[in-house]
């Protein structure tokens, strides 16, 4: 299968999650994630989850970071719709919050900090494969963010489902997982 016919499949079943699964299989995921090593991470990238698309509950994450590792600095990615890019924004509690044009909540502003300083990225997908090839929204967000870090990120998906046997069809600009965190457990690549 390609790419955007993984994309369309896996965005199908998403749809078909209701709200009380939504929150099961984000408690899951939760708790597996809480069992990965967080030492050494000073900048921690990671997502809002857009109202309406069935993302994974990751404020459970940001919450217990914020709790259990209060010298981690959470970073929210502010878009440029335009050129596809992220910036990475200081995201303290009181740090204001908006919805931008296509759904996603985002810092109004705040202190950016670099991707080359970013130490581990919480990364949304729809799907991943075995080699932790990863497929999100297919807008290359991601994609440009993680070729502007250093390559020793660590680089964590997070998604609903287990991997998928093939790969996928890969290209240069495609970065892949370092780990990718699942209901039923954490793959590592």
């Amino acid at each position: 299968m390609d790419k955007q016919a993984i994309r369309k499949l896996y965005l199908q079943k998403r749809r078909g999650l209701n709200p009380e699964q939504v929150a099961a299989l984000s408690e899951k995921i939760f708790q597996n994630a809480k069992t990965l090593s967080f030492d050494g991470v000073k900048y921690l990238h990671v997502f809002y989850p857009m109202t309406g698309k069935q993302e994974i509950n990751s404020l459970l994450l940001a919450d217990w970071i914020r709790s259990n590792y209060p010298e981690i600095k959470l970073l929210l990615p502010k878009s440029d719709l335009q050129n596809h890019t992220l910036e990475h924004i200081v995201w303290e509690e009181d740090t204001p919050l908006a919805m931008n044009e296509w759904g996603i909540t985002e810092p109004e502003n705040g202190e950016a900090i670099q991707p080359q300083l970013i130490d581990m990225v919480i990364i949304p997908l729809l799907a991943f494969d075995k080699a932790g090839n990863r497929i999100g929204y297919g807008k290359g967000f991601y994609d440009r963010f993680l070729a502007e870090c250093r390559q020793s990120i660590k680089k964590v998906g997070v998604s609903y489902f287990n991997a998928e046997n093939l790969l996928f069809d890969a290209d240069e600009y495609d970065i892949p997982l370092d780990i990718c965190v699942t209901p039923e457990r954490i793959w590592e690549f």
